[in-house]
């Protein structure tokens, strides 16, 4: 839910939202003059591996401020000649609204913004959760028409190694679509493309094997394409060897023939324990791999 901030909850606010970014910060302000309490705020950011991309408008920061810039390494530096929004944006959070990056409005201004999450925050106030995605769709369809219209004055380490990309200005789909590419080197000639599924893009293998769909939705998802019929003869002869926890290191589940089958993790089996994202990947599809040499007789 969103949450309606002050002058006062701006300073605490976009501080904060610099300090819990993990990999990846954009900050839109036409006017830069940092404090040194909020420089050291970005310094620290850049310091702790975060790539940070802002843009300012064209002929609008100082000789001063540049200098002070150049120092952060992992910093993607852009002007634009039109920019008047306001935008300090991460994996967690988004601020739109009338505070520029600027010591003075810190100080002496009235200013009014809005705080938006874009992941569930556990808060007894209740106001922590998960804002409508359209507005994060809406508003990184601006953010990255404003970054792709804008000069570059400065890249960051990452963009002189690996070119210009920030996920957090990548729609769901564009997630998804590298994730793909990712999950398909792995599965090898099982090949996953992005669907949406209930409102949600996901991984997804049409035909995994004969009449099985496989999606991966943070959990594997089996769905049959049979018709009710033969889901339910399947389900009955199937039913009588039905345990949860018949593949080790995984949970099972198929309740009834109109649900899909579902495959977890079981986080508290040892192979779980500080694996890398390529082996948790690896082992799914081992999981996987046993659901259907195990559902096969039944087919």
């Amino acid at each position: 839910m969103a949450k309606f901030l002050n002058t006062d909850l701006l300073n605490e606010w976009i501080p904060r939202l610099i300090d819990e970014t993990e990999r990846e910060l954009i900050i839109i302000v036409p006017y830069i003059k940092t404090s040194n309490l909020m420089y050291k705020h970005l310094y620290d950011a850049n310091k702790r591996g975060v790539e940070t991309t802002l843009v300012y408008r064209e002929n609008k920061l100082s000789p001063e401020e540049k200098r002070k810039f150049e120092a952060l390494d992992n910093l993607n530096l852009m002007h634009h000649p039109n920019i008047h929004a306001k935008c300090y944006y991460n994996e967690k959070y988004m601020i739109v609204g009338s505070m520029n990056l600027y010591e003075y409005s810190e100080k002496n201004n009235r200013e009014m913004g809005v705080l938006l999450h874009k992941v569930c925050i556990d808060n007894e106030n209740g106001w922590g959760n998960v804002d409508d995605k359209q507005i994060f769709e809406d508003a990184i369809n601006e953010i990255k028409i404003i970054i792709n219209s804008s000069f570059s004055e400065k890249q960051s380490r990452e963009t002189l190694t690996d070119g210009f990309e920030m996920n957090i200005i990548k729609t769901q789909r564009e997630l998804i679509e590298d994730t793909c590419k990712e999950i398909n080197k792995i599965y090898l000639h099982k090949k996953f493309e992005p669907k949406e599924i209930r409102g949600e893009w996901k991984s997804f293998c049409n035909n995994y094997y004969d009449h099985i769909d496989v999606s991966l939705e943070g959990r594997v998802v089996f769905t049959f394409n049979y018709s009710d019929n033969r889901i339910e003869d399947i389900f009955k002869r199937f039913i009588p060897n039905y345990h949860e926890f018949r593949f080790d290191g995984y949970k099972f589940y198929w309740n009834n023939a109109k649900s899909p089958i579902y495959l977890y993790p079981n986080s508290k089996h040892p192979m779980w324990k500080n694996i890398s994202h390529d082996d948790d990947r690896k082992l799914m599809k081992n999981g996987i791999d046993q659901v259907i040499i195990f559902l096969r007789p039944f087919l």
